[in-house]
């Protein structure tokens, strides 16, 4: 399999796995946070809310692989984590945005108040993902392909 294939691949991956947990974790934080503020029966608006978190970043995740190209095109240097970390606040105030004008009676700072625990799971999800002591950034992983290519030769 080309490098370039396993590249693609690797970053399909992680975006779905992001999308995923990002919003199962901001439905469970948004949850939580409804359950000590309000009442209990007041949580399974974090549910509908999850949901339509879901439908609407869903869409979004195809454009990780133009954007990863982008970013790292321009900025080679980068670590993965710091373009996931911007790529993840980028598409949440996309995401905001679009919801905002799909919902056009709901006040910005309203929706961002109910947002807020997407974008944090979602940081800590990229955190947890390219956690692994810089092996992930890109800087670190071309000269590792091209010396197993050399190996292999």
């Amino acid at each position: 399999m080309p490098a370039s294939s396993t590249s693609i691949q690797s970053t399909i991956t992680r975006t779905m796995l992001l999308w995923l947990l990002s919003n199962l974790g901001g439905t469970l934080l948004l949850g939580m946070g409804f359950a000590l503020t309000h009442q209990l029966n007041d949580s399974t608006i974090a549910i509908a809310a999850g949901l339509l978190a879901a439908l609407i970043t869903l869409p979004l995740v195809p454009l990780a692989l133009p954007f990863f190209a982008l970013v790292t095109r321009f900025c080679p240097a980068c670590s993965r984590r710091s373009m996931a970390l911007l790529g993840v606040t980028l598409f949440f105030l996309a995401a905001n945005e679009l919801l905002h004008l799909l919902l056009p009676f709901a006040t910005f700072w309203g929706l961002l108040e109910m947002s807020i625990p997407y974008l944090a799971a979602g940081l800590l999800v990229v955190s947890w993902l390219y956690s692994s002591g810089g092996k992930t950034s890109t800087a670190a992983l071309w000269p590792r392909k091209q010396n197993n290519r050399m190996l292999l030769s």
